[in-house]
């Protein structure tokens, strides 16, 4: 076995030879378990129990439209009154990072794609601050006084 190998297997052996180790603390596919199980909602105002004057109500509308991370329960509520699971809190932050890791991976993606035309807009505008910074330069004086003859 492979010494990349044998770290991968290392930690999961330790856990199981762990005396008195608790199962739930083993079982991590229960986190994957409940996202997937989980109702994903696309704004927050499918949530009956959340209102616009709650206090974490601008927090939870940023994270369903920006990264349609939050979930629900197949009821509609949110039930933010009540203290959350560890499993709850895995899966919900489990669910943003995945979402901003796609996010990234994209962005990543479109840097590659248009390479060349950011380079050719940044040639442009670096071209354009150097014409205004000329022009800046050599500015006529507003106060100057011209005399004819």
């Amino acid at each position: 076995m492979k010494l990349f190998q044998q770290l991968l297997v290392a930690p999961a052996a330790l856990g199981l030879l762990a005396t008195g180790a608790n199962a739930a603390e083993l079982n991590i596919n229960g986190v994957s378990d409940y996202a997937a199980s989980a109702d994903q909602v696309t704004s927050v105002t499918q949530f009956s129990d959340v209102y616009p004057t709650d206090w974490a109500y601008q927090a939870l509308a940023n994270l369903v439209e920006t990264y349609g991370c939050v979930a629900g329960y197949p009821n509609g509520t949110f039930r933010g009154n009540r203290a959350m699971t560890r499993y709850e809190a895995a899966a919900l932050l489990n669910a943003c990072l995945d979402r901003v890791t796609e996010v990234t991976d994209e962005l990543r993606r479109l840097m590659a794609e248009f390479e060349t035309e950011l380079a050719i807009l940044k040639g442009r505008v670096d071209g354009l601050e150097a014409r205004v910074g000329e022009l800046e330069a050599t500015q006529f004086s507003t106060t100057t006084k011209l005399k004819a003859k």
